[in-house]
């Protein structure tokens, strides 16, 4: 009995040390990791909209009314002081677990820019490759006058995107987050909007 409280003892300080010592890892690495975290997304800025001189975080004036759960920012980039894009933040649930995404539309002509996965769970060599160009570069340049829809095979319509191969859960996720900002964006940003 008495070992069996002295092991009970040293195993309970051994996992205190360790807490102890996790916490103080976590509190050094937690603002790099925040620090990295922001320098992606102002990469991905530049990505999906490049065109802009700056770009800023407009949530508060455009979120506020009910909207899409899955967006969660709105960013304007300006050129020359004026607004020339939209850069939507957007996060949907996939296959394994939650895809965020940035998707960059220009004001003029309606378009859709480009749309940049910043981070995902989805399975190795299937799902994960949504962030793979070849895959993000299938939004490029898409029309905004009618929702994009996921087909299997090869796009015979403009709004269609081709799927990756077996992971249509993480296209259609993906695809889902795009329109959600789509329509926000037509909804503000759309021809007599501005």
């Amino acid at each position: 009995m008495r070992d069996i409280v002295k092991l009970s003892l040293f195993l309970m300080l051994v996992a205190g040390v360790a807490g102890a010592g996790l916490s103080y890892v976590n509190d050094l690495t937690s603002p790099l990791i925040e620090k990295q975290i922001r320098q992606q997304k102002i990469d991905g800025f530049k990505e999906v909209y490049p065109e802009g001189d700056r770009v800023e975080d407009q949530s508060q004036r455009y979120l506020k009314e009910a909207h899409d759960p899955a967006l969660r920012e709105v960013n304007l980039a300006y050129r020359g002081g004026e607004p020339v894009g939209a850069i939507y933040a957007v996060e949907t649930k996939g296959y394994a677990g939650p895809i965020s995404l940035l998707a960059g539309f220009d004001i003029a002509s309606n378009k859709l820019i480009a749309v940049k996965v910043l981070s995902q769970r989805e399975t190795p060599g299937l799902g994960a490759k949504a962030q793979e160009r070849q895959f993000q570069d299938r939004y490029r340049g898409k029309g905004l006058r009618e929702t994009l829809e996921v087909t299997k095979n090869a796009p015979v319509r403009e709004n269609q995107i081709e799927a990756i191969t077996a992971s249509t859960i993480t296209s259609k996720a993906v695809t889902k987050g795009v329109n959600a900002a789509r329509a926000h964006f037509l909804a503000t940003f759309g021809p007599g909007k501005k």
